[in-house]
């Protein structure tokens, strides 16, 4: 028991600080098959961190989907109790870390796989640990050379750690974007009442964030003009403001 404490909090601990976006490429619904990427190479993270080729070979030898003993998994916002599929193949090629994984016929994974149709699976993330690393000066941030990797996920959300709450979600037109995939997935989706109701909160939270931000906007424009320089779009703060908020926060992280 105590192992499997220590192994949790390492595996928690490394996937927050640990954010490397990756990608859906392709899916047949069909088949239940998705491939994609769970990191990419040379990508610097917000605590400046980035993956090199050839990190994940020894990983992948000894305890990927064509060792003796797999035992990396898939699975859904790094939850150790949301396994989605198995692993049928895991490899590096020059963009990063690509997997093909088998999804379930459990409701998660029928569910996953409507979510990946309806373009709300977008993201991936790594937990890991750090074996081998050091210091590049040039790059000015800290070269991930070998990693131990438990799992890789696919994000309902957006990618999460303590720096960064909405990586990847920033700009008023990526939130116009989500909400509208939200949109089409509530009025046409087939989803389970677990995942409808994910999905609601989620749409509703981005709501939040919109009002907020049309709020603050006629503020402003009732407002003296000011003397200072405008700073540009302030969607980047009110997305922070909002997700340092524990109710409206957790909706995001999927936590």
């Amino acid at each position: 028991m105590r192992h499997l404490i220590q192994f949790a909090v390492v595996l928690q601990h490394k996937t927050k600080k640990g954010y490397f976006v990756g990608s859906v490429k392709d899916a047949d619904t069909k088949l239940g098959i998705v491939t994609g990427y769970f990191a990419s190479f040379n990508t610097l993270d917000s605590d400046r961190d980035i993956i090199r080729q050839g990190a994940f070979a020894k990983t992948i030898a000894e305890q990927g989907p064509a060792s003796s003993q797999p035992r990396i998994k898939h699975l859904l916002d790094h939850t150790l109790s949301l396994a989605l599929g198995k692993l049928i193949e895991l490899k590096e090629d020059t963009q990063g870390l690509y997997y093909e994984s088998k999804i379930g016929s459990h409701d998660l994974g029928i569910d996953f796989l409507k979510m990946v149709e309806s373009g709300l699976i977008t993201e991936h993330s790594i937990g890991y640990s750090v074996m081998k690393g050091n210091w590049d000066k040039a790059a000015n941030a800290y070269e991930l050379l070998e990693l131990k990797l438990y799992e890789g996920s696919s994000l309902r959300g957006w990618g999460a750690n303590q720096y960064t709450p909405l990586t990847g979600m920033k700009s008023l037109a990526d939130l116009q974007h989500s909400q509208h995939l939200l949109d089409i997935a509530l009025k046409n989706g087939t989803f389970t009442d677990e995942t409808f109701l994910k999905l609601k909160e989620q749409r509703d939270a981005i709501d939040v964030i919109l009002k907020a931000r049309d709020e603050k906007s006629e503020t402003e424009t009732t407002e003296p003009e000011s003397t200072t320089q405008p700073d540009g779009d302030n969607t980047d703060s009110l997305i922070k403001s909002l997700t340092d908020n524990d109710f409206v926060g957790d909706l995001f992280k999927w936590n």
